[in-house]
Protein backbone atom coordinates (compact mmCIF):
# COMPACT_ATOMS: atom_id res chain seq x y z
CA UNK A 1 0.00 0.00 0.00
CA UNK A 2 1.07 3.77 -1.02
CA UNK A 3 2.16 5.69 1.77
CA UNK A 4 2.29 9.43 2.74
CA UNK A 5 5.93 10.18 4.46
CA UNK A 6 6.89 13.57 5.90
CA UNK A 7 10.44 13.81 5.27
CA UNK A 8 11.37 17.75 6.40
CA UNK A 9 9.34 19.31 9.55
CA UNK A 10 8.23 18.95 12.83
CA UNK A 11 7.00 15.88 11.84
CA UNK A 12 9.96 14.52 10.19
CA UNK A 13 10.05 10.33 9.87
CA UNK A 14 6.25 9.52 10.38
CA UNK A 15 4.43 7.94 7.54
CA UNK A 16 0.72 7.13 6.78
CA UNK A 17 -0.92 4.73 4.99
CA UNK A 18 -3.05 5.78 2.33
CA UNK A 19 -6.70 4.27 2.10
CA UNK A 20 -9.10 4.50 -1.09
CA UNK A 21 -11.29 8.14 -0.99
CA UNK A 22 -10.58 11.27 0.52
CA UNK A 23 -7.63 11.64 3.20
CA UNK A 24 -7.84 15.02 4.62
CA UNK A 25 -4.58 16.73 5.84
CA UNK A 26 -4.01 19.64 8.28
CA UNK A 27 -3.16 20.87 11.45
CA UNK A 28 -5.82 19.68 13.41
CA UNK A 29 -6.63 16.35 15.19
CA UNK A 30 -9.70 16.09 13.25
CA UNK A 31 -8.02 15.18 9.83
CA UNK A 32 -7.23 11.97 8.61
CA UNK A 33 -3.64 12.88 8.84
CA UNK A 34 -2.72 15.60 11.24
CA UNK A 35 0.71 17.46 11.37
CA UNK A 36 1.85 19.55 14.30
CA UNK A 37 3.03 22.59 12.02
CA UNK A 38 2.06 25.84 13.13
CA UNK A 39 2.33 27.10 9.26
CA UNK A 40 -0.23 24.78 7.72
CA UNK A 41 -3.93 25.61 8.26
CA UNK A 42 -6.13 23.86 10.53
CA UNK A 43 -7.21 21.73 7.28
CA UNK A 44 -5.21 22.39 4.70
CA UNK A 45 -4.77 19.92 1.69
CA UNK A 46 -7.11 17.34 0.23
CA UNK A 47 -5.52 13.94 -0.82
CA UNK A 48 -7.99 11.94 -3.00
CA UNK A 49 -6.74 8.18 -4.10
CA UNK A 50 -8.16 6.87 -7.03
CA UNK A 51 -7.15 2.98 -7.58
CA UNK A 52 -3.61 3.70 -8.36
CA UNK A 53 -4.00 7.63 -9.33
CA UNK A 54 -3.28 10.56 -6.77
CA UNK A 55 -5.07 13.94 -6.86
CA UNK A 56 -4.74 16.56 -4.23
CA UNK A 57 -6.42 20.15 -3.57
CA UNK A 58 -4.92 22.78 -1.41
CA UNK A 59 -8.27 23.80 0.90
CA UNK A 60 -7.84 27.81 0.40
CA UNK A 61 -4.73 27.36 2.96
CA UNK A 62 -3.58 30.14 4.40
CA UNK A 63 0.03 29.90 3.22
CA UNK A 64 -0.98 27.83 0.05
CA UNK A 65 0.57 24.46 -1.31
CA UNK A 66 3.68 23.60 -3.56
CA UNK A 67 4.16 20.61 -6.03
CA UNK A 68 7.47 20.89 -7.29
CA UNK A 69 8.13 24.09 -6.40
CA UNK A 70 5.07 25.77 -7.82
CA UNK A 71 2.23 26.96 -6.01
CA UNK A 72 -1.25 24.85 -6.71
CA UNK A 73 -4.24 26.76 -7.33
CA UNK A 74 -7.08 26.71 -4.18
CA UNK A 75 -9.87 24.50 -4.16
CA UNK A 76 -8.80 23.03 -7.78
CA UNK A 77 -7.95 19.46 -8.02
CA UNK A 78 -4.94 18.30 -9.50
CA UNK A 79 -3.14 15.27 -10.47
CA UNK A 80 0.18 13.76 -8.64
CA UNK A 81 2.75 11.31 -8.89
CA UNK A 82 4.51 9.28 -6.60
CA UNK A 83 7.79 10.96 -5.61
CA UNK A 84 6.27 14.80 -6.35
CA UNK A 85 7.68 16.81 -3.32
CA UNK A 86 4.41 18.72 -1.67
CA UNK A 87 5.27 21.85 0.36
CA UNK A 88 3.10 23.12 3.47
CA UNK A 89 3.96 25.24 6.04
CA UNK A 90 7.09 24.23 6.98
CA UNK A 91 6.77 20.62 6.43
CA UNK A 92 7.81 18.71 3.64
CA UNK A 93 5.30 15.48 2.27
CA UNK A 94 5.93 13.12 -0.57
CA UNK A 95 4.05 10.24 -1.54
CA UNK A 96 5.16 6.25 -2.52
CA UNK A 97 8.42 4.85 -1.81
CA UNK A 98 10.74 7.06 -4.70
CA UNK A 99 10.45 9.91 -2.35
CA UNK A 100 13.94 10.18 -0.69
CA UNK A 101 15.09 10.29 -3.70
CA UNK A 102 13.32 12.56 -5.19
CA UNK A 103 13.55 15.10 -2.68
CA UNK A 104 16.70 14.62 -1.07
CA UNK A 105 18.25 17.47 -3.20
CA UNK A 106 16.47 20.06 -2.03
CA UNK A 107 16.68 19.15 2.11
CA UNK A 108 20.59 20.15 2.69
CA UNK A 109 19.54 23.71 1.60
CA UNK A 110 16.60 23.86 3.63
CA UNK A 111 18.85 22.74 6.86
CA UNK A 112 21.14 25.28 5.54
CA UNK A 113 18.30 27.90 5.53
CA UNK A 114 17.57 26.88 9.31
CA UNK A 115 21.03 28.27 10.00
CA UNK A 116 20.56 31.04 8.51
CA UNK A 117 17.69 31.76 9.78
CA UNK A 118 19.07 31.28 13.49
CA UNK A 119 22.15 33.03 12.38
CA UNK A 120 20.39 36.20 11.29
CA UNK A 121 16.80 36.68 12.51
CA UNK A 122 15.11 35.74 8.92
CA UNK A 123 11.27 35.09 9.53
CA UNK A 124 9.46 31.67 8.84
CA UNK A 125 8.14 33.62 5.24
CA UNK A 126 11.53 34.19 4.05
CA UNK A 127 12.43 30.32 4.76
CA UNK A 128 9.12 29.30 3.45
CA UNK A 129 10.05 31.11 0.38
CA UNK A 130 13.30 30.08 0.18
CA UNK A 131 12.57 26.25 0.21
CA UNK A 132 10.12 26.97 -2.60
CA UNK A 133 12.34 28.82 -4.84
CA UNK A 134 15.17 26.43 -4.56
CA UNK A 135 12.78 23.21 -5.75
CA UNK A 136 11.51 25.49 -8.45
CA UNK A 137 15.08 26.14 -9.50
CA UNK A 138 16.04 23.20 -9.77
CA UNK A 139 13.27 21.33 -11.33
CA UNK A 140 13.81 24.10 -13.94
CA UNK A 141 17.15 23.06 -14.59
CA UNK A 142 16.95 19.24 -14.68
CA UNK A 143 13.96 19.59 -16.90
CA UNK A 144 16.20 22.46 -19.23
CA UNK A 145 19.00 20.44 -19.89
CA UNK A 146 17.60 16.70 -19.61
CA UNK A 147 17.00 16.55 -23.35
CA UNK A 148 19.78 18.68 -24.78
CA UNK A 149 23.05 17.88 -25.49
CA UNK A 150 24.70 21.13 -27.21
CA UNK A 151 27.23 22.70 -24.84
CA UNK A 152 26.27 26.14 -25.39
CA UNK A 153 22.62 25.47 -25.40
CA UNK A 154 22.81 24.06 -21.76
CA UNK A 155 25.13 26.17 -20.62
CA UNK A 156 22.44 28.66 -21.93
CA UNK A 157 19.51 27.36 -20.38
CA UNK A 158 21.40 26.88 -16.66
CA UNK A 159 22.43 30.61 -16.67
CA UNK A 160 19.08 31.63 -17.74
CA UNK A 161 17.10 29.73 -14.70
CA UNK A 162 19.47 31.17 -12.11
CA UNK A 163 18.88 34.43 -13.50
CA UNK A 164 15.34 34.25 -13.56
CA UNK A 165 14.81 32.57 -10.30
CA UNK A 166 17.54 33.88 -8.39
CA UNK A 167 17.21 38.25 -8.28
CA UNK A 168 20.31 38.51 -6.16
CA UNK A 169 22.70 37.58 -9.19
CA UNK A 170 23.76 40.25 -12.06
CA UNK A 171 25.84 38.20 -13.72
CA UNK A 172 26.51 34.14 -14.11
CA UNK A 173 28.88 32.34 -16.47
CA UNK A 174 30.11 28.61 -17.17
CA UNK A 175 33.30 28.80 -17.56
CA UNK A 176 35.54 25.84 -19.28
CA UNK A 177 38.77 24.17 -19.02
CA UNK A 178 41.10 22.42 -21.04
CA UNK A 179 41.42 18.90 -19.06
CA UNK A 180 45.36 18.88 -19.79
CA UNK A 181 46.45 22.55 -19.21
CA UNK A 182 43.59 24.06 -17.43
CA UNK A 183 43.07 27.39 -19.50
CA UNK A 184 39.87 28.38 -20.43
CA UNK A 185 39.25 27.26 -23.49
CA UNK A 186 35.44 28.53 -23.19
CA UNK A 187 33.38 31.18 -21.14
CA UNK A 188 29.48 31.14 -21.98
CA UNK A 189 28.36 34.53 -19.71
CA UNK A 190 25.03 36.36 -18.75
CA UNK A 191 24.18 39.49 -17.48
CA UNK A 192 20.82 40.62 -16.19
CA UNK A 193 21.74 43.84 -17.73
CA UNK A 194 23.21 43.09 -21.05
CA UNK A 195 25.99 44.95 -22.72
CA UNK A 196 28.69 44.45 -25.39
CA UNK A 197 31.66 43.04 -22.76
CA UNK A 198 29.51 40.34 -20.47
CA UNK A 199 32.06 37.79 -21.86
CA UNK A 200 35.07 39.52 -19.79
CA UNK A 201 32.56 40.02 -16.78
CA UNK A 202 34.16 37.57 -14.56
CA UNK A 203 36.59 37.75 -11.71
CA UNK A 204 39.38 35.47 -12.97
CA UNK A 205 41.26 35.52 -9.37
CA UNK A 206 37.94 33.61 -7.96
CA UNK A 207 38.09 31.48 -10.51
CA UNK A 208 41.54 30.55 -10.46
CA UNK A 209 41.30 29.97 -6.69
CA UNK A 210 38.70 27.32 -7.42
CA UNK A 211 40.47 25.61 -9.60
CA UNK A 212 43.63 25.51 -7.47
CA UNK A 213 41.85 24.88 -3.97
CA UNK A 214 39.42 22.25 -5.81
CA UNK A 215 36.63 23.92 -3.62
CA UNK A 216 33.95 26.19 -4.05
CA UNK A 217 34.54 30.23 -3.14
CA UNK A 218 31.79 32.16 -1.45
CA UNK A 219 32.38 35.88 -0.59
CA UNK A 220 28.92 37.80 0.34
CA UNK A 221 30.82 40.99 1.03
CA UNK A 222 33.72 41.91 -0.65
CA UNK A 223 34.54 44.58 1.91
CA UNK A 224 35.38 41.56 4.44
CA UNK A 225 38.99 41.59 4.71
CA UNK A 226 39.77 38.32 5.56
CA UNK A 227 41.51 37.71 1.97
CA UNK A 228 42.63 41.32 1.55
CA UNK A 229 44.03 40.47 -2.15
CA UNK A 230 41.23 39.41 -3.29
CA UNK A 231 38.25 41.74 -1.95
CA UNK A 232 40.88 44.52 -3.67
CA UNK A 233 39.91 43.20 -6.72
CA UNK A 234 36.62 42.68 -6.50
CA UNK A 235 36.04 46.47 -5.46
CA UNK A 236 38.31 47.44 -8.45
CA UNK A 237 35.72 45.76 -10.42
CA UNK A 238 32.63 46.56 -8.39
CA UNK A 239 31.98 43.37 -7.26
CA UNK A 240 29.74 43.30 -4.06
CA UNK A 241 29.44 39.46 -3.79
CA UNK A 242 30.13 36.02 -5.35
CA UNK A 243 30.14 32.37 -5.54
CA UNK A 244 32.06 30.30 -7.82
CA UNK A 245 31.79 26.59 -7.25
CA UNK A 246 33.63 23.70 -9.18
CA UNK A 247 31.95 21.21 -12.36
CA UNK A 248 33.05 18.02 -11.53
CA UNK A 249 33.31 15.28 -13.87
CA UNK A 250 32.38 11.50 -13.56
CA UNK A 251 36.06 11.12 -13.11
CA UNK A 252 36.97 13.74 -10.49
CA UNK A 253 38.55 16.02 -12.31
CA UNK A 254 37.35 19.89 -12.36
CA UNK A 255 36.21 20.93 -16.18
CA UNK A 256 35.28 23.96 -15.20
CA UNK A 257 32.97 26.36 -12.91
CA UNK A 258 29.81 27.73 -12.41
CA UNK A 259 30.48 31.74 -11.49
CA UNK A 260 27.91 34.32 -10.22
CA UNK A 261 28.18 37.68 -8.90
CA UNK A 262 25.95 40.72 -7.45
CA UNK A 263 27.15 44.50 -8.40
CA UNK A 264 28.29 47.25 -5.59
CA UNK A 265 25.32 45.52 -2.86
CA UNK A 266 27.03 43.59 -0.12
CA UNK A 267 25.82 40.49 1.30
CA UNK A 268 24.33 39.51 -2.28
CA UNK A 269 24.22 36.02 -1.30
CA UNK A 270 23.63 33.68 1.48
CA UNK A 271 24.90 30.43 3.00
CA UNK A 272 21.30 28.40 1.05
CA UNK A 273 22.38 29.83 -1.79
CA UNK A 274 25.54 28.45 -1.93
CA UNK A 275 24.05 25.04 -1.14
CA UNK A 276 21.79 25.48 -3.96
CA UNK A 277 24.43 26.43 -6.19
CA UNK A 278 26.99 23.42 -5.14
CA UNK A 279 23.78 21.00 -5.73
CA UNK A 280 22.86 22.27 -9.32
CA UNK A 281 26.66 22.21 -10.43
CA UNK A 282 26.69 18.37 -10.05
CA UNK A 283 24.28 18.21 -12.79
CA UNK A 284 25.26 20.45 -14.57
CA UNK A 285 28.48 19.22 -14.50
CA UNK A 286 27.11 15.23 -15.51
CA UNK A 287 24.94 17.52 -18.44
CA UNK A 288 28.57 19.42 -19.95
CA UNK A 289 30.00 16.20 -19.36
CA UNK A 290 27.81 14.64 -21.89
CA UNK A 291 27.97 17.14 -24.10
CA UNK A 292 31.55 17.34 -24.82
CA UNK A 293 31.82 13.34 -24.85
CA UNK A 294 29.11 14.18 -27.48
CA UNK A 295 31.24 17.10 -29.62
CA UNK A 296 34.07 14.75 -29.49
CA UNK A 297 32.95 12.26 -30.85
CA UNK A 298 30.80 14.21 -34.03
CA UNK A 299 34.25 15.71 -34.29
CA UNK A 300 36.24 12.53 -34.71
CA UNK A 301 33.27 11.05 -36.59
CA UNK A 302 33.83 14.00 -39.55
CA UNK A 303 37.36 13.28 -39.44
CA UNK A 304 36.83 10.02 -40.78
CA UNK A 305 34.65 10.82 -43.94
Amino acid sequence: MTKLYIIEGSDKGRSFELRQGAIYVGRSPHNTIQIKDSAISRRHLKIRKKEDRFFIKDLRSKNGSYVNGIQIESDTEIEISEGDPIVIGMSVICLGRGCLENVMPFLDSIEISREVKKDHGFQDQDRRMTVHKNMELIYKVSDAIKESIDLHEISEKILVCLLDLLKRIDRGAIILFDSESREISEVISRSREPSEDTATKFSLPVVEQVIQDERAVFISDSNDKKDPELSATLQLSNIGSVMCVPLVSSRSRIIGVIYVDSDIRPYGFRMGDLALLTDLSKRAAMAIENALLFASLEKKGSRLK
